[in-house]
C-alpha cells in the first residue's frame, strides 16, 4: 500500500486508496500556490518520501483509531507515529502540526463533534465557491471567480494525490459554471459554458476524465445538466432549456436516439438506477408570485409523484438523500429579504418538514444542494441564526428529530458560503470555502466522529 511516513520511527500508514505507488515515486515539486509537497498526505520535507492523498487523516480517524481504541499500552510507550512530524503539504489552520495518535484517540472519545484537523487545500488570490465531491469521494471540483465576480472558471482535483487542481480552460472568454459529477461515472462530469459576447449557453461533458465535448453546439440557453451512465455503457444527459428537460443518449458508436423532451421542469437529479428524476417545476397560469412543485418523475412508468406542492417564492437545488428515501431542497418565501430554509420530504409522498431556517445560500451561483452526511441521518450547512459577527459555525440537523448540532472550527476563517460533506467517509470530512483575508479559499475540515 502507498505509505505515509513520520520522521521518527518511520511508522507506515496506508493511504485511503490502498494502492501502491510506482517504484521510486516521490513527491512532486511544489507548484505555485502550494506548500511543500502538494498532495496532502506527503511526508516531511527534510526526509523525502512518497505522496499520499489528502484523505490520510480521514483514514487515521476512520480506520486506525477504532483498532487502537482498546489498546492498553503503557503511557510511556510510543504509539505508532506518536512523535512523527507529518507534513500534509498544505498550510495547517489548526492545530499547528499533525495530531499524534494519542491526541486523535482522545478526540474520538469526546462525545461532542469537533474538528481535529483543518487545512487550506487551495488558494490563488481569487474567490472560490461550491466544492463538490465525486460519488466515490476521490475527486473534488470547485468554482473560481475573480474578486470582481466577472469571471468563472472550474477546477478539478482529479485524484486525492494531485498536486494542483486542473483548470478546465484558461480561455478568458469562457464563463463556466453549473458543474456536476455524473451518476455511476465518478470520473465523468458535465457543466455549462457561456462564451463572452454571446447569450448562448452550451453543455460540456467529459467522459472518464477525458477531453471536453460540447453536446449542444446549436444556439440556445441551457442550464443544470445532469449526466448518467447506464450499466451497458450508454450515457444519458438531461438539461433544462426553455422550461423543458431535454434528454440526449449516446454510446461508443454515437447517438442512440435524437434529443427528446422528457418533461417540463428544471434542476434535474438522476436516481442511481436511472429510472427516476428529481426535479422542480414552476406552475403556469400567469401567477404574480412564482409557485413551484418538487416532484419525482418515473421515466419507465411515465408517472409523477409530487413531493411538495404549490410552494410560493423560490425553490432551488433539490437533492436525493443517500438512500434515496428523502429529498431536500432550498426554499424562500416571496421577497428578497426572506430567509432561505431547508425542506426535507419523503419520496413516498408523506409529510415534509422544515429542517432549518435562515441558512447561508450562495446567491451568485446555483449550488449542488443541501449536503447530506453518508448515513442520511443529518444535513450540514451554515446558518445566519448561529453566526458570531463574520464567523459562521457549521450546523448539522437530524432529519428524524430536527435536533441541531453546532460544530465550531477555527474562527479566523470567516463569511463562508458553501460546504460539501464527503459522500463515503466514516468520519466527517468537509470541504468548505471561507475567507482567510480578502479572497475566499478552499479548506478541508476533519472531525472526530459523526
Amino acid at each position: 500500500m502507498k505509505l505515509l511516513r513520520a520522521k521518527q520511527g518511520h511508522t507506515a500508514i496506508p493511504d485511503d486508496r490502498g494502492l501502491p505507488p510506482p517504484a521510486g515515486a516521490r513527491c512532486p515539486s511544489p507548484a505555485p500556490g502550494a506548500t511543500g509537497c502538494s498532495s496532502a498526505g506527503a511526508m516531511g520535507r527534510s526526509h523525502p518520501g512518497r505522496c499520499s492523498g489528502f484523505g490520510i487523516a480521514r483514514l487515521v480517524l476512520g480506520t486506525v483509531l477504532p483498532v487502537l481504541l482498546p489498546a492498553t499500552a503503557p503511557a510511556e510507550e510510543l504509539l505508532p507515529g506518536e512523535f512523527g512530524e507529518i507534513d500534509l503539504g498544505r498550510p495547517l489552520v489548526e492545530p499547528a502540526r499533525f495530531p499524534t495518535i494519542r491526541q486523535l484517540r482522545e478526540a474520538v472519545r469526546r462525545p461532542e463533534i469537533r474538528p481535529v484537523l483543518m487545512f487550506k487545500l487551495f488558494s490563488s488570490g481569487d474567490n472560490h465557491h461550491l466544492p463538490i465531491w465525486s460519488g466515490d469521494g476521490r475527486r473534488l471540483a470547485f468554482q473560481r471567480s475573480d474578486l470582481s465576480g466577472k469571471s468563472s472558471k472550474l477546477l478539478v482535483f482529479g485524484s486525492t494525490s494531485q498536486a494542483q487542481p486542473t483548470l478546465l480552460t484558461d480561455r478568458p472568454e469562457a464563463y463556466d459554471y453549473m458543474f456536476r459529477w455524473a451518476v455511476n461515472g465518478p470520473a465523468s462530469y458535465s457543466f455549462v459554458r457561456i462564451d463572452s459576447g454571446s447569450v448562448n449557453t452550451r453543455v460540456q461533458v467529459a467522459i472518464e476524465g477525458g477531453r471536453l465535448e460540447c453536446r449542444t453546439p446549436e444556439p440556445g440557453r441551457r442550464e443544470s445538466p445532469a449526466l448518467y451512465r447506464r450499466s451497458d455503457g450508454i450515457w444519458r444527459l438531461v438539461y433544462g432549456e426553455k422550461g423543458d428537460l431535454i434528454e440526449q443518449a449516446w454510446g461508443d458508436s454515437g447517438s442512440v436516439e435524437p434529443p427528446l423532451v422528457l418533461a417540463r421542469g428544471s434542476s434535474p437529479r438522476w436516481s442511481r438506477d436511472g429510472h427516476r428524476l428529481l426535479l422542480v417545476r414552476e406552475r403556469s397560469g400567469g401567477r404574480r408570485t412564482p409557485t413551484y412543485d418538487v416532484l419525482v418523475r418515473n421515466l419507465r412508468a411515465e408517472t409523477e409523484v409530487i413531493l411538495a406542492a404549490g410552494t410560493e417564492g423560490m425553490v432551488r437545488s433539490p437533492t436525493w438523500s443517500p438512500d434515496e428515501r428523502h429529498a431536500a431542497f432550498l426554499v424562500r418565501q416571496p421577497g428578497e429579504t426572506q430567509p432561505w430554509r431547508i425542506r426535507v420530504v419523503p419520496i413516498d409522498g408523506g409529510t415534509g418538514i422544515t429542517l432549518a431556517g435562515d441558512v447561508v445560500v450562495n446567491l451568485n451561483f446555483a449550488s449542488e444542494g443541501p449536503s447530506w452526511e453518508p448515513s442520511g441521518r443529518r444535513l450540514w450547512f451554515f446558518s445566519h441564526e448561529h453566526r458570531k459577527q463574520a464567523y459562521y459555525p457549521m450546523v448539522a440537523a437530524e432529519v428524524a428529530s430536527g435536533k441541531l448540532t453546532v460544530v465550531d472550527y477555527p474562527a479566523r476563517c470567516t463569511t463562508p458560503n458553501d460546504l460539501a460533506v464527503h459522500p463515503l467517509s466514516t468520519v466527517p470530512e468537509i470541504a468548505l470555502v471561507a475567507h482567510d483575508g480578502l479572497p475566499q479559499d478552499l479548506f478541508i475540515v476533519l472531525c472526530n466522529h459523526y
